[in-house]
């Protein structure tokens, strides 16, 4: 038994090292601060072993440091959504509304709600706790029964928490119906056209509740209060499950 257990940790020995030398070439290099290799060294990890919350706001602060702020703004973000307690991430996106020249919107109390779990975990406890009082109500009923006291106990607590994840879920459609600003120098439009109206400016990496979308544009609400027309191509998506996509931008001086 000895002789397998060693053989086992023989072979898991050298995977754990690569994995070590993989997270320290990219660490490395960005303490270096060859932030373009650091970028190219985690992303490969995030398509190999998948995104993580850590991976998205490690990429975050270097996208951030070539100055993508748009792209550093949406790994932040899509980091809080995979967690919401993210150190990294909170302090980036706090780092670039005090000094990088972004906007984002504030939390409603209900985003704030939903941000105390994941939107799927709050999608699992509501569908536990519906199925749950649904059977408490229901099967005693068939078998004509009285419900027993731990049943009338089940069905109160399965119920009130049914109650408590519903501004969660709805906190979480909120939080997922936002955009981050991914193109310089452009301006919400009056009307959803090539050639519409100029408003107001936005700034790369601003992040804007979305609303409907129309004829290739997507109608945002931005930290103040405004209203506009986008195209869908200069904007992202917070809601995603994988890294950043690649618009091509071309990196603040």
């Amino acid at each position: 038994m000895r002789f397998l257990a060693c053989l086992l940790l023989c072979w898991l020995a050298p995977l754990g090292a690569a994995d070590d030398r993989a997270i320290s070439t990219a660490e490395t290099a960005y303490a270096k601060g060859d932030y373009a290799t650091a970028i190219e060294k985690w992303s490969e990890e995030a398509r190999i072993e998948g995104v993580t919350a850590g991976r998205l706001s490690a990429l975050g602060n270097a996208e951030w440091r070539l100055g993508r702020k748009g792209r550093a703004m949406v790994c932040w973000e899509r980091a809080l959504l995979l967690d919401p307690f993210d150190p990294v991430a909170t302090a980036g996106i706090r780092h670039a509304l005090n000094a990088g020249g972004t906007d984002r919107p504030a939390f409603t109390w209900t985003e704030d709600y939903a941000a105390i779990l994941t939107a799927d975990a709050w999608l699992i406890l509501a569908t536990l706790s519906f199925w749950i009082a649904f059977l408490c109500i229901i099967v005693p009923r068939l078998r004509r029964r009285t419900a027993s006291e731990a049943n009338h106990r089940a069905r109160v607590i399965s119920l009130t928490l049914l109650v408590l994840c519903i501004p969660g879920l709805w906190g979480s459609r909120e939080l997922s119906a936002r955009a981050v600003v991914r193109k310089t120098e452009i301006s919400l439009r009056l009307t959803p056209t090539q050639f519409g109206e100029p408003l107001n400016s936005v700034a790369e990496g601003d992040v804007v509740r979305t609303g409907r979308p129309l004829n290739g544009h997507v109608r945002v609400t931005t930290a103040d209060g405004k209203t506009g027309w986008l195209r869908a191509g200069e904007i992202e998506a917070v809601r995603g499950v994988g890294l950043p996509a690649d618009l091509d931008q071309k990196a603040a001086p």
